[in-house]
Parts: structure tokens; sequence; C-alpha cells
């Protein structure tokens, strides 16, 4: 399994920073990955249990379900349907107060790819790709909660 993390430190409240992170109605004003996010099973917002359907700009598409929902610190997913070759995936966004002006925001994804796409090539190829999408993840969301933070 590949683990891919990275973080920044975001100027502005840890409340906002959660807050932004969860709301899709403001999502695509800073996230580059999601084409489109849909709630699944009838549900209003986010929470434990919750199931949602990602489709990324590039068509791929996943299914999670949030495993863990403690804001303003934290919020953690796993896959429940995917792209055929991966195997499993879970991510965490996790965030931590630095001063009541300063976040500092950690994105953790671990992948698995199944056994047929010789995983240590495919999960290193894997590795690079969501690496990419974790730093523009962040800078978006860095950006977005600066300008709304001043």
């Amino acid at each position: 399994m590949a683990r891919i993390e990275f973080q920044v430190s975001i100027k502005a409240p840890i409340e906002l920073v959660y807050q932004v992170s969860q709301d899709y109605s403001v999502r695509y004003d800073w996230d580059t990955f999601p084409e489109n996010i849909t709630l699944l099973n009838g549900a209003k917002q986010i929470e434990k249990g919750v199931c949602v359907s990602v489709t990324a700009k590039n068509g791929l598409q996943m299914e999670v379900e949030f495993v863990q929902v403690m804001p303003p610190t934290a919020t953690a997913v796993t896959m429940t349907k995917g792209p055929l070759i991966l195997k499993a995936f879970s991510g965490s966004w996790v965030f931590k107060s630095i001063s009541a002006t300063e976040t500092n925001a950690k994105f953790v994804y671990s992948i698995k790819t199944k056994w047929w796409s010789i995983p240590f090539i495919s999960e290193a190829i894997a590795s690079r790709y969501f690496y990419k999408v974790i730093v523009s993840r962040l800078s978006g969301l860095k950006a977005y909660c600066e300008t709304k933070a001043n």
C-alpha cells in the first residue's frame, strides 16, 4: 500500500478552512480535482456513514464513504467503489490550528492497486498522480481560504 501526503500552512482560522473544505457549494471554486460530487442515498450533508460519488475532471470515478467527520479538525473517507485498477483507497484531511489566524492542512491518501496491475509499478505511478492531485487541491484551498480570511 502506498501512502501519499502533503501539507501547507494557510493564513486563515481553522473553522473557516474546515468549513470551506467540506462545503460543496464552494468546492468547485477552489478544488481542481472534481468535475462532479454527489451526495448519495438522499444525504443532505456530510456526516459519518454518508456516501459520495466523485467524478474527477479526467473521468476517474469513485464512491467513498465518510468514516470520520470531526469538525473542525478532520474528515476521512474510504473507497466503496472505484476505478478498475484500485483495490483500496482511503484519504484523510487533517487540520490543526497554529494560531487564531493560521491553520496547518494535511491531506493523506493511501492506495493499493490490484494484484494484476503489478503493484510495485502501478502504485508508484498512482502515487505520483495522487501527489500532484493533493498539491493542487491544497494550493487551491490555501488561495481560496486566504482570500476569504482577508
